[in-house]
């Protein structure tokens, strides 16, 4: 199930109703204090149960009362509603006529214990509202509207049947109906008490990593991971009822002992029993201990720079692994950039990214130039006031707003680095730099160049994808530093005759092939380590693929994946390719792209 829209009104800096669209992947950016954590807060509101206060409520609301709504596309996920019969909220007509599941949460502040009412849109009829029927009155219906209830068989069909042909009869005689909000009960045993208790089930988890912590609840989220973890084996692999009688007998013969001898000694009216509980909930915890270590420390208890690397290789453990129908998470990281480098920010959007491609949602408040360069526009959500009012901006064409408030321009510190470049080469990532620099040393070495990039002056900038923002701004940075610069990136192209996506986009932003651009002869830096190279760097791998295969792929499910490097094999085996294995594949027997790219720069300089 995937969150798809939120809608906000009267909760702290929002007034009026206001509406974000969600994607896999959303990067919130604005200045401070314009109430990008909002948006998280107000999930955490909904999802964990953490009521807001009457602080939260927005000063100019005219209510007392905060409204959250949710948008989710449920997918035909299967429920259970009555008779352990699996149905869908599709089936059960609990979506609009968007096939999205709405669910709204709202909570009266003024109140003294602040709890939410839940409310369902669901389509409710003018007449033969049947939905809220338990068995005796779904057939009771049927029987007023002449619907059978039996098959020819004499068997009654199941309840999910019965309000199937109550469905196909209003349809038929055009009963009207509107999508109306339901309110759902917390307790009792009506139908509308047990579609609340299967939404629950089939709702995301969501992890909220905010900014200005100590990051403890880094350390909570991992603790509940692994006892989350440590209960499901047991569920699976365990007869827990056995194993619990097994250590109930065990116990009780000794507390029993225990007992009496208390008893022997308590008035009457205070004489005791003793009981035992499982909570398997306290099964597992988890510290750190490493070499220099005497004793096991836990993560709260370590320095904020180890733990966020904790956090990240749990982000890249989670995004290693195939999300199931069962583990819908939504990520949503406040700053996350906090405590790291510069350089360290890229591989954190690359993880943060990674979890999208296994079905998780992410969601992140940010300052970072960096984070939001690598973004898609379309993930992009801007967080401004406009006359003081709380405004959202989406499908956003023009981010020089974006770029403003961050405090990116030519004067920017992350734009000085490069003052003393005198060209500049703009590549996709970190590898593809560190590629083109071995590169350079190495045809230097063999005689083919006279000197390095380096040695030449030219800067080699990972820039990120034609889609990314980085690729937009920088280059109308560069524009304005009036530099000389040459674009390489990979085609991305899945077989010889593919038209190039990144082709087109550079070509429809106005760029010359050959003379502002070159686009890479495979389909990507990966399948440059051709396979008897690589089979060389990782025996037994006997790997065996073409120029537009998914090398990364390839790699990260192979038996010999750790070896390989997974989907970073560039990062761990280009620098260990000769120059024999890298003239191999970039010389087609005409043409060597290397020096295509590398001559080009060198015209480039020479007319500058």
């Amino acid at each position: 199930m995937k969150l798809a829209k939120i809608s906000i009104e009267n909760f702290k800096g929002i007034g009026s109703q206001k509406t974000i669209i969600l994607n896999d992947f959303n990067v919130i950016v604005g200045q401070n204090d314009v109430g990008k954590s909002t948006i998280l807060k107000a999930l955490d509101c909904f999802f964990n149960n953490k009521p807001p206060t009457s602080e939260d409520l927005n000063k100019h609301a005219e209510t007392s009362h905060i409204s959250i709504t949710l948008h989710f596309t449920p997918n035909n996920l299967p429920i259970i509603i009555d008779e352990n019969i699996p149905t869908t909220f599709e089936e059960e007509e609990l979506v609009n006529n968007k096939n999205e599941l709405i669910i709204k949460k709202v909570w009266d502040v003024s109140k003294s214990k602040i709890t939410a009412e839940t409310f369902l849109l669901r389509k409710k009829y003018d007449a033969n509202d049947f939905l809220p029927f338990n068995e005796k009155q779904l057939i009771k219906k049927c029987n007023e509207l002449g619907i059978e209830t039996q098959k020819a068989n004499g068997e009654e069909y199941n309840n999910k049947e019965k309000r199937q042909k109550l469905r196909e009869y209003n349809r038929n005689d055009e009963i009207q109906y509107n999508y109306e909000y339901e309110k759902l009960p917390t307790s009792g045993s009506s139908r509308f008490k047990i579609i609340h208790d299967s939404l629950k089930k089939s709702l995301p988890r969501f992890e909220y990593f905010k900014a200005d912590t100590s990051l403890s609840e880094t350390d909570n989220t991992i603790q509940k991971f692994f006892k989350t973890l440590a209960i499901r084996t047991i569920e699976k692999e365990v007869n827990i009822d056995d194993f619990q009688e097994t250590i109930r007998k065990k116990l009780q013969s000794v507390l029993d002992k225990i007992t009496s001898k208390i008893n022997q000694v308590v008035p009457e009216d205070e004489k005791v029993s003793a009981d035992i509980t499982f909570d398997w909930n306290k099964l597992v915890s988890t510290s750190f201990k490493s070499k220099k270590d005497d004793f096991n420390i836990p993560l709260s208890s370590r320095g904020d720079g180890f733990r966020r690397i904790t956090m990240m290789a749990y982000f890249e453990y989670l995004a290693e692994q195939q999300a199931t129908e069962h583990q819908d998470i939504i990520f949503g990281f406040e700053e996350p950039e906090t405590f790291l480098h510069p350089s360290g920010q890229e591989n954190l959007f690359s993880k943060l990214f990674a979890l999208t491609e296994n079905h998780y949602q992410v969601i992140i408040t940010t300052h970072s130039p960096i984070i939001v360069a690598n973004t898609k526009k379309k993930d992009l959500i801007h967080i401004f006031k406009e006359n003081g009012n709380y405004s959202i901006s989406q499908h956003i064409e023009d981010i020089s707003f974006i770029a403003k408030d961050l405090g990116i321009n030519v004067d920017n510190q992350f734009v000085s680095l490069f003052d003393k470049a005198k060209a500049l080469l703009l590549v996709e990532g970190i590898d593809d730099a560190n590629a083109f620099h071995y590169l350079s040393a190495k045809y230097k070495e063999n005689g083919l160049i006279d000197e390095t990039f380096e040695e030449l002056g030219i800067a080699i900038i990972p820039i990120g994808g034609c889609n990314s923002i980085k690729h937009w701004v920088s280059l109308n940075l560069l524009q304005q530093l009036n530099k000389p610069f040459l674009i390489f990136q990979d085609s991305d192209k899945t077989s010889q005759d593919d038209i190039s996506p990144n082709k087109e986009t550079l070509v429809q932003m106005g760029f010359i092939e050959n003379e502002d651009f070159f686009i890479s002869k495979k389909r990507n830096l990966e399948n440059y380590i051709l396979p008897d190279a690589l089979n060389r760097i990782a025996p037994g791998a006997e790997l065996n693929y073409n120029d537009w295969d998914n090398v990364k792929q390839i790699c990260k499910q192979h038996s010999l994946a750790g070896k390989l490097g997974g989907k970073n094999v560039v990062d761990k085996h280009f620098q260990k390719l000769t120059f024999e294995e890298l003239r191999l594949a970039f010389f087609d027997g005409e043409e060597d792209e290397f020096l295509n790219v590398y001559n080009k720069l060198k015209e480039k300089l020479s007319n500058a």
